[in-house]
């Protein structure tokens, strides 16, 4: 538990679902009555919508021109593919790249594969800092004789990320993938035992995966008191003007 000023965050519970899923429930005071719901609404609003994730925006393919084409050594058209490819969860092993601007930096991966045989997720060639969360995640079939080549390009973003202009070559089939590594959010208000007009948050965070609960919080509450800040810094420089209701 970290106390400070007569708030505290906790850390109640921890544990991986049997779907490798990520559970987290925390608890947040103190707060006065009425604060705690207005503070669990945003905070489950923002936990769904504003956290950041690795995804596939760009594919690659050879001999591909448009997403209803089709590979005669892969037995899925290539929508199916690339549909496939958007259900990848990926996450990094630098803990810290949460931290860093959005949709600043690119990353490659590639799939070289000889048939025949099944491709999944752990037959992609991703950059060190990457991995597959779900290393089974099926893509597709490749025939006998058959050579899948294809190039992917991955970002770290936001959701807001597909109302972003984006630039695209000729032979890039865009993935329209939306980041949603929270999957799901709880809570309930309690009353203190001790301070009966004071209350605290019991929060509940599933993740898919690629990012642990209490990363995820800290993020959410990092970014809100950020904004905050930021309109209050200017509400300060804001000249106030004063209106005469006789006029």
């Amino acid at each position: 538990m970290v106390v400070k000023n007569n708030k505290f965050v906790s850390s109640i519970e921890s544990r991986v679902q049997e779907n490798n899923e990520l559970y987290g429930r925390f608890h947040l005071g103190c707060f006065g009555i009425g604060q705690a719901l207005t503070i669990a609404n945003a905070l489950r609003r923002t936990l769904l919508s504003d956290i950041p994730a690795f995804i596939i925006t760009k594919v690659e393919i050879d001999d591909v021109r448009h997403e209803f084409d089709s590979i005669e050594a892969i037995q899925e058209n290539i929508l199916d593919v690339l549909l496939n490819l958007k259900k990848l969860t990926l996450t990094s092993t630098d803990s810290k790249l949460i931290d860093t601007p959005l949709n600043e930096k690119q990353y490659t991966a590639y799939i070289n594969f000889s048939g025949p045989g099944v491709i999944t997720a752990n037959d992609i060639h991703f950059p060190n800092d990457i991995i597959p969360v779900y290393k089974d995640t099926y893509i597709a079939t490749c025939s006998n004789t058959g050579i899948f080549n294809a190039k992917l390009t991955i970002e770290f973003a936001d959701p807001y990320y597909l109302d972003k202009p984006k630039t695209q070559n000729s032979n890039e089939l865009n993935l329209q993938t939306v980041p949603k590594p929270v999957k799901q959010v709880n809570y309930t208000i309690q009353k203190l035992s001790n301070f009966p007009d004071q209350e605290y948050i019991s929060l509940e965070i599933w993740t898919d995966g690629s990012i642990e609960p209490d990363i995820a919080l800290r993020y959410v509450l990092e970014k809100l008191t950020k904004l905050f800040f930021n309109f209050a810094n200017l509400a300060n420089k804001m000249d106030l003007v004063l209106i005469n209701e006789s006029d």
